[in-house]
């Protein structure tokens, strides 16, 4: 979950802070490629308020990006019943990112759909393994 920041944030967290659990870079992976990533040592994370995006971006003891995750949210300005303006999320967008021993990279996309309306869908696209430049992150 994005939290509600005012402003742009920028900060590097080692493994042992708590912010940032250090198996979450783990959750979404398949446990097919468990063995073939390498593992962050730590991880700095990038928050954008004003575009509803956050960034957490995993390294390894050589500090190169090893573990990217990229959420952003898509939100509209409506009004309420009584005319008072409102920020309502209509999407949300997550991609993670593992890179592996061989150096390309894993990645996994999810998005939210329509989520003002009583049919929100999700859309969870299979890992693909791409080259860095394919990455996009």
């Amino acid at each position: 979950m994005i939290p509600p920041l005012l402003s742009t944030t920028s900060r590097r967290i080692d493994l042992s802070e708590a912010l940032i659990d250090p198996d979450m870079w783990t959750e979404e992976l398949p446990l097919a490629y468990a063995c073939r990533i390498v593992p962050p040592v730590a991880f700095e994370e990038h928050i954008d308020a004003l575009s509803f995006s956050r960034k957490v971006v995993g390294r390894d003891m050589q500090g190169q990006r090893c573990y990217v995750r990229h959420e952003h949210a898509e939100v509209e300005q409506r009004f309420d019943i009584d005319e008072f303006p409102l920020e309502v999320t209509v999407g949300r967008e997550r991609h993670i990112a593992w890179r592996l021993h061989s150096g390309r990279w894993l990645m996994q996309v999810d998005r939210l759909h329509r989520l003002d309306s009583c049919r929100p869908r999700r859309e969870h696209c299979p890992p693909v393994e791409l080259a860095e430049e394919q990455l996009g992150l």
